[in-house]
């Protein structure tokens, strides 16, 4: 006779709860039934805060993130506040988590319908894609399937897909995009004229904001055309998530596609997720925990500090260089011959942000990969040699444990996913909350190269913009304990080589490669007895803009105007407060059109990036210099540079944007506006700034400009088309009539000098082609080398002479750099 024991321990035994305890229980695989003791530590602090709706854990990478969140929902369970959810932010960690589960002897299932799901007697495990769109299998404005507790496992990597599932995107090619673009364009071309060309051509890269008194006049009909296409391929997964809420969205209109975005994605529209009991955030980096608030719905009044160890203690080692600032004479071939010669015994791995940044990996890399193809990269880097592999876009999301990346290499600054972030980043500028941003997604891709405490990994950063950031006073605070200490590392050892060779670089990386113990013990060293940040990071500006957003969805649109008068109120940094008066600007136009108005004269006042007004704003012309230029330079230098690598960086990455189809159209004005400061000239936007004039507009000397438009992104084989000729001609006679007694230099800066069918030149241009671009690009190199001399930089004469023997002074800068257009 054999006896039922489940039916005693039903009868006689109470509910195990505390994950501890339940971990006794399971039945793991061998070498599986015990806790670390940061992961018990952890799951005690939770454990004891587990009746809190929103918890956000924090543990370093290799730390146990995955067992973690499996006992707290198995207790959960335990507990009767099922069903339980555990969500990844992609398919290949989704596996993973499955992997754990087997591990630890926890049932689960792939399937949200599966019975066992609903009754409690499975983990449900599933993708961030399959919660959160709009067939969701959970429901859409309604709850078909429950959600009883939730993890959300890399919360920072899924914060950037939730954002894409609640965008609309359709191409120019999109009968949706045609019926909307017809319907709009009479306002685009009042508005810009210049932009709206572009889109109108279908220009790639160039796009327009709707004004969003445009767009609520015309909503009536953009909602019916969406809901006539409502089936179409491009819209059944995001139609659904916005047609309740499209007045509170921003659209963008490009010369490829369109977007319309909220402001932030209405994550409560999916009620399952919105009515569970207990959220549960998991996270290795986010020092930002803003969008635990404004993109899952948290209260910030009730979300209470992250739960963290007392120690970090489970980070793996890095040896974090940057070659460029160790060396700013170090060029990218110097760079591609190190990395191609380390390729050969290791797996190197480059994360570039874009397919052109990719481009110039070509000749160096064993394999691109990008989208889907790159999990299959990381399965060949996991098996085994491979040697220069370069990924697109991946800052998070995948892991590259052990002899998978032995060396990673950031290559560039994450680029803006969508035309509203391109937006913001300019009006938003180099204040704290673009920074934040920026930070956060470098420390993301960092740590892809170690997944565990006995991991190690060489990270070289590449691109000066990237490594500017990074060595900014404040940016330090924004990283987490262990990655500031690495990077303290760091700079121990650059301050060891002082403008070191590439082999002295080579010979440093391989002492991490070959297990130097020195470096091993300096490197353990460095991560002894660091606290973990417990405290809560909110940004107060984006937390009002959500309640204003919040109460506009329940029509509360007054409480929402108040949250935002007091945030701007308490706001100094002056881009911040334009973009919180802009915003405020378009939640009051519905109630008060003319005070919408002034509240957006009043932001672009503080910062011309915003949307321009319908009137109110008066052109503000550019002065000249009254000081000759060596002298405004020297000025400049003094006050921007206190290091003379600071300065060599920026004119680095003034010379990684000066280039044809690799930087945005804007990224590429920009960099000429700052060159202009640069070297000592007065610039300006007028195009960007007032919606209006030229790309460019340079104040050189007494009454002499430069008007310079930019086509850095022009493909054409037929040389310079006859619109953007004429664009020089249309820029020239708006600076005749702004400035009428002075005197202009056009110029157009594009790769061919040759004028195309019809374009007739513009009396006086001057064409910056390619081979003239490389040579500016060479001198203003040369002439940074001859500045980080404090001799020279802090000398008028000697600043002087050397703008004149680099030909960078005004009076030869076109002669210099500027052909005549040939026919």
């Amino acid at each position: 006779m054999s006896i039922d024991f489940a039916n005693i321990m039903d009868d006689e035994s109470e509910v195990v709860l505390n994950p501890r305890d339940i971990l006794q229980t399971l039945r793991t695989r061998r070498g599986h039934s015990f806790l670390r003791d940061i992961q018990a530590e952890v799951l005690d602090q939770w454990f004891s805060k587990r009746d809190r709706r929103d918890n956000i854990i924090k543990l370093s990478v290799g730390s146990g993130k995955t067992r973690v969140g499996l006992l707290a929902l198995q207790s959960s369970l335990n507990e009767g506040k099922g069903p339980a959810l555990y969500v990844a932010p992609n398919p290949q960690l989704t596996n993973q988590i499955l992997s754990e589960a087997d591990l630890l002897g926890i049932n689960v299932t792939e399937d949200p319908r599966d019975s066992f799901y609903s009754n409690g007697d499975a983990i449900c495990v599933i993708n961030i894609y399959k919660l959160f769109n709009g067939k969701s299998v959970f429901g859409v404005g309604t709850a078909r399937i429950r959600i009883g507790s939730c993890v959300i496992d890399d919360v920072h990597a899924s914060i950037s897909t939730v954002t894409n599932q609640f965008r609309i995107q359709l191409n120019n090619d999109h009968q949706a995009y045609k019926e909307i673009f017809i319907k709009l364009k009479e306002d685009l071309r009042n508005y810009n004229e210049a932009r709206y060309l572009e889109v109108e051509s279908r220009v790639p890269y160039t796009y327009m904001e709707v004004p969003f008194w445009s767009w609520d006049a015309h909503l009536s009909t953009i909602t019916r055309v969406l809901f006539n296409h409502r089936n179409d391929e491009d819209l059944e997964f995001t139609y659904p998530l916005l047609r309740d809420i499209l007045r509170q969205c921003r659209c963008f209109i490009g010369g490829t596609h369109l977007e319309i975005e909220p402001y932030f994605p209405p994550t409560d529209i999916i009620q399952a997720f919105r009515r569970s009991y207990r959220r549960i955030y998991m996270t290795a980096t986010l020092s930002d925990d803003t969008p635990i608030v404004t993109h899952f719905g948290a209260d910030p009044d009730c979300l209470g500090k992250p739960i963290v160890p007392s120690l970090s203690q489970a980070l793996g080692e890095r040896m974090i260089l940057m070659p460029q600032q160790l060396n700013p004479d170090f060029t990218m071939k110097d760079i591609y011959d190190l990395l191609t010669d380390l390729a050969r015994e290791q797996n190197v791995v480059a994360i570039v942000p874009s397919h052109a940044a990719a481009d110039r990996w070509d000749q160096v890399a064993q394999s691109v990969s990008y989208g889907n193809d790159v999990g299959k990269t990381i399965e060949k880097l996991r098996r085994g040699h491979v040697g220069l592999t370069v990924l697109i876009n991946r800052y998070d999301g995948i892991d590259l444990p052990n002899e998978a990346c032995r060396v990673l290499v950031i290559a560039g600054l994450p680029e803006v996913s969508s035309f509203s972030d391109a937006t913001d980043s300019e009006i938003l500028g180099n204040s704290p909350v673009l920074l934040r941003r920026q930070i956060e997604r470098i420390e993301q891709g960092m740590g892809r190269g170690i997944r565990s405490n006995e991991d190690y990994c060489v990270v070289i950063l590449l691109d000066p913009r990237l490594t500017g950031r990074l060595c900014l006073p404040e940016a330090s605070e924004m990283l987490t304990s262990a990655t500031r200490a690495q990077l303290q590392t760091s700079q121990t050892i650059a301050r060891r080589l002082p403008k070191p060779s590439i082999q002295q670089v080579r010979s440093v990386i391989q002492q991490c490669l070959n297990r130097d113990q020195s470096w091993i013990n300096y490197s353990k060293k460095s991560l002894l007895n660091l606290k973990c940040q417990d405290e809560l990071r909110l940004d107060e500006s984006r937390i009002a803009l959500y309640r204003a957003v919040e109460s506009a969805r329940a029509h509360r649109d007054s409480e929402g105007i108040a949250v935002l008068d007091e945030a701007i109120s308490r706001t100094q940094d002056s881009q911040i407060k334009a973009w919180l008066l802009s915003r405020k600007a378009a939640h009051l136009h519905a109630a008060d059109a003319v005070g919408a108005q002034q509240a957006l004269i009043a932001a672009h006042r503080l910062e011309p990036s915003i949307l321009r007004p319908l009137n109110g704003i008066e052109y503000r012309q550019v002065v000249t210099q009254s000081n000759e230029q060596a002298i405004t330079l020297v000025e400049r230098h003094r006050r921007r540079f206190d290091h003379p690598t600071r300065m060599q960086l920026f004119a680095n990455a003034l010379c990684t944007d000066l280039r044809f189809g690799h930087s945005t159209s804007r990224q590429f004005e920009s960099a000429m506006n700052d060159l202009a400061w640069f070297l000592g000239i007065q610039g300006q936007r007028p195009e960007k700034d007032y919606k209006e004039g030229p790309d460019n507009l340079w104040a050189v000397s007494g009454r002499q400009f430069f008007v310079i438009e930019c086509k850095n992104r022009a493909t054409t084989d037929s040389g310079i088309a006859k619109r953007d000729v004429a664009q020089l001609g249309q820029s020239v006679e708006w600076f005749r009539r702004r400035y009428p007694s002075s005197q202009c230099i056009p110029i157009v800066v594009h790769p061919k000098r040759t004028l195309g069918l019809g374009a007739n030149p513009v009396q006086g241009m001057r064409i910056i082609d390619r081979k003239r671009l490389k040579k500016l690009r060479k001198r203003i190199t040369k002439f940074a080398r001859q500045l980080a001399n404090p001799d020279v930089s802090q000398s008028v004469p000697e600043v002087r002479k050397r703008l004149t023997q680099f030909e960078l002074h005004s009076n030869v800068f076109v002669h210099a750099f500027g052909g005549r257009p040939k026919f």
